[in-house]
């Protein structure tokens, strides 16, 4: 059942802000909710041993994820399908495991996490102004012949290096890419990784002495997605082992895809040799989804999900959680949780109740202000009265300028509303905007300095 697979989806989130993403995938990365009642929660998992260790460390903690979810703690039943302990016939158990059911298997030429997801493709990755040119670049590197020597020579798109924030589809891209590259090329090695995973496997490599055999999985591949790349920065011994692999691949004419949550000129502690091998392809900038691309979003993930929205509704949601599409995502699993347990329709009231979490930034947006008035105070050593006050020299009136910039970006306050905290008029405001806009794209280290004050606003 599709209710059962959104719950566990979001039962998961949860666990995985618990866990590192190795211990996550060992115990409940293989998990299924197969049963839900007033009472118990019913999962299963692949071993005996497992359904042990979970029941025995982790089962209080999955029922306290649970209730986060659905609004009540039912008890943790473990069924191990190691030894058919489970009738997977049976209607009211049934298993949606993709794989298990058939429906996606990992391409035995593709060399990929345990998350594996067949799921995300082109077909259904949703475009607008935000995203079109990363999503047309990793396109045509999918639509590339690799069995073609005038295609490996000319290595257009190598590399492609995809950039924005978290929750913006950068590793449906990746997958996107994956997944039609492995249909098109079975013969053809692929490897996905990520940035975080390359370190844990270098360091646990070194500790076993058996870097040879890591160098020459990663350096054999016909296509290299690196997810996260941002990850490495600032580790050396890492960067130096991503600089050779890099330069090993990238030599034999095979495709590099990255991704990273900024572009490589912003990575302050990434070494200088990097910088510029992630900056000698394209570069594709992903940015939070505007409001006609959050509605279309919110459309597509309500069919998927069979739940009907209302327009009003589907507008509701598109105005007041503007963060990611994660989150958008996230509202409609929960939206189809809560229509599954209380097999009412969804109504708008309900929705205000359920997206409260996800818009909380939304109502502290003038909290939110404070503090970007405090960061902007702080770099640029001018006091908050005066970014406050009417005064009006160059110095002062360029923080205030930062100010709304910032404000714009990380909050959805209107001009108006911040014209009349900063008690200005609004017209002003449109040309603070365009000011540190045109200063950013003419001073490299001014816009570094106003990214990193977004950056350090928004963890």
């Amino acid at each position: 059942m599709a209710e059962l697979k959104s719950i566990w989806l979001m039962i998961a989130e949860i666990l995985k802000t618990k866990h590192p993403d190795t211990a996550y995938n060992l115990w409940f990365g293989d998990m299924e909710l197969i049963s839900l009642t007033a009472k118990e929660a019913m999962f299963t998992t692949t071993t005996n041993a497992k359904r042990d260790v979970i029941l025995d460390i982790f089962a209080d903690e999955m029922a306290e994820a649970t209730e986060s979810v659905v609004g009540f703690k039912p008890r943790i039943v473990i069924i191990s399908t190691e030894n058919e302990e489970i009738d997977l016939s049976a209607p009211t158990l049934e298993i949606f495991s993709r794989v298990e059911r058939g429906e996606e298997k990992k391409p035995e030429n593709v060399v990929i996490p345990d998350d594996y997801r067949s799921d995300y493709t082109f077909e259904n990755f949703i475009t607008g102004a935000s995203n079109e040119f990363a999503y047309a670049a990793a396109r045509a590197v999918a639509e590339k012949d690799l069995n073609d020597p005038e295609t490996l020579r000319a290595n257009m798109f190598n590399p492609l290096f995809i950039y924005g924030p978290s929750g913006v589809g950068k590793t449906h891209l990746l997958y996107a890419i994956t997944n039609k590259l492995a249909r098109r090329f079975p013969n053809k090695k692929i490897m996905y990784i990520k940035g975080e995973e390359f370190t844990n496997q270098l360091v646990d490599a070194i500790r076993n002495r058996t870097t040879a055999q890591f160098r020459e999985k990663l350096r054999t591949v016909d296509v290299l997605l690196i997810d996260d790349i941002q990850f490495v920065a600032g580790r050396e011994a890492t960067q130096l082992e991503v600089f050779n692999t890099f330069n090993a691949v990238y030599e034999e004419r095979k495709q590099i895809i990255l991704t990273s949550d900024r572009p490589p000129y912003e990575m302050r502690t990434l070494e200088e040799r990097l910088r510029t091998r992630f900056m000698s392809g394209i570069l594709a900038d992903v940015s939070l989804p505007d409001y006609d691309l959050r509605l279309a979003i919110l459309q597509q993930k309500a069919k998927e999900h069979n739940i009907y929205l209302s327009s009003e509704i589907i507008k509701y949601i598109a105005e007041n959680v503007v963060s990611s599409i994660r989150q958008l995502e996230g509202v409609i699993k929960k939206l189809g949780a809560v229509k599954f347990l209380q097999g009412t329709d969804i109504t708008l009231e309900k929705v205000k109740e359920i997206t409260r979490d996800f818009s909380q930034a939304k109502e502290n947006d003038s909290k939110k202000f404070e503090e970007i008035i405090e960061a902007v105070s702080t770099k640029y050593g001018i006091s908050k009265e005066d970014i406050l006050s009417s005064k009006r020299n160059k110095e002062i009136a360029l923080a205030r300028h930062i100010c709304v910039y910032i404000a714009r970006e990380v909050t959805s306050l209107s001009q108006a509303q911040i014209a009349k905290i900063l008690n200005r008029d609004r017209s002003t405001l449109v040309s603070s905007e365009k000011f540190v806009k045109d200063k950013m794209n003419e001073d490299n280290e001014f816009a570094l300095d106003i990214k990193e004050i977004i950056r350090n606003l928004n963890t």
